[in-house]
Order: structure tokens, then C-alpha cells, then sequence
């Protein structure tokens, strides 16, 4: 008997073919694993950002070239300088920057400084302050992957198996534990 589409009073059925749900499990799996690289990627940069040491280095020369964009496809300008800076335990590093943008560029003639971050291991790998995470971008990555994974886990407990109901995983659940 065909059930009338204004008839509440019995649930829809929630089995799907078969063909379906192993279709709905594989997307559920994929969601879960798009959510743990997103958290993953959001956590593990951002974490390790805040061992990094910030630090301004004193520009010796720069070299400015145009380079297109390869998001955007348009030319920009970047630079190529040689900085020198002292860290926290008093060494002086000497090192190149890459691909700096101009306006991380700040003072005149040889007042000019950029901002950097090392690591207290290596500290001749400066890193340019704008390859710094913010926050907002930390968090919208760790909410996006929270939110895969908890859609991707409500997928797979909703996409149970053929055959297998709540009162099925309850009584086989309930047998394990005697």
C-alpha cells in the first residue's frame, strides 16, 4: 500500500538500495578524510607558527622584477633582498629573501627593514611575515574541517547497511559487554 505524501503519521523508510548506500558510505568516508586534512592543515601550521621566532631585518639590497600572479594571471612586482639580523642568542645571520612583495618593505635608503620569523633550530631559513596563517583563516579551516568530519560520521551512522537497524546495534552492542 502506497503511502499518501501528506501522511505523517508513519516515518519515512530509511533504507536506501544497496548500490546507494555503498555509494553514501564512500562519500561519508571521503567527507571524514577532507575534514582531517583540512583540521590537520589548519593545526599543524598554525601551531607550529608560534614557535617561530619574529625578528626585523635590516635590508643590505634589494632586486625587484615583475612576475605574474598564478592565482590572479596578473604581473606584479616581487623582490629578491639580502638581510642581515641578529637573533635572540646574539648571532648575526646573513641570508637572502625571496619573492618578498614591496610593501613588506618598510623605511628608506638604508633604513629599510622587512619583518621575518625563524625557527630557533635554523635560523638562516627566515620565513617572510607574510607567509604568516591568521587567525581568521585558522579558524575558518578548523571549523570547515570539524564540520566535514561530523556530517562525514553523522553520514555513516545514518548509511548503516541493509538489514542492520538501531535495535540490531543495540542488542549486538549489549551481548558484547556480558
Amino acid at each position: 500500500m502506497m503511502r499518501d505524501p501528506g501522511d505523517f503519521s508513519q516515518p519515512w523508510p530509511q533504507q536506501l538500495p544497496a548500490a546507494g548506500t555503498r555509494v553514501g558510505r564512500a562519500a561519508a568516508i571521503i567527507m571524514c578524510l577532507i575534514g582531517v586534512l583540512l583540521a590537520g592543515i589548519a593545526l599543524g601550521v598554525f601551531l607550529t607558527q608560534g614557535s617561530q621566532i619574529r625578528v626585523r631585518a635590516h635590508v643590505l639590497s634589494e632586486r625587484c622584477h615583475p612576475q605574474t600572479d598564478l592565482a590572479t594571471g596578473q604581473p606584479e612586482t616581487r623582490c629578491d633582498a639580502q638581510v642581515q639580523f641578529t637573533t635572540v642568542k646574539g648571532q648575526v645571520i646573513r641570508t637572502t629573501v625571496t619573492d618578498a612583495l614591496p610593501y613588506e618593505f618598510s623605511g628608506t635608503g638604508h633604513f629599510r627593514t622587512i619583518a621575518l620569523r625563524y625557527n630557533s633550530g635554523d635560523p638562516t631559513q627566515p620565513f617572510k611575515q607574510s607567509n604568516y596563517m591568521p587567525v581568521d583563516a585558522f579558524v575558518v579551516l578548523l571549523v570547515f574541517g570539524a564540520a566535514a568530519i561530523l556530517f562525514g560520521g553523522w553520514m555513516l551512522h545514518k548509511l548503516r547497511p541493509a538489514g542492520v537497524s538501531q535495535g540490531d546495534d543495540a542488542k549486538s552492542s549489549a551481548r558484547g559487554q556480558r
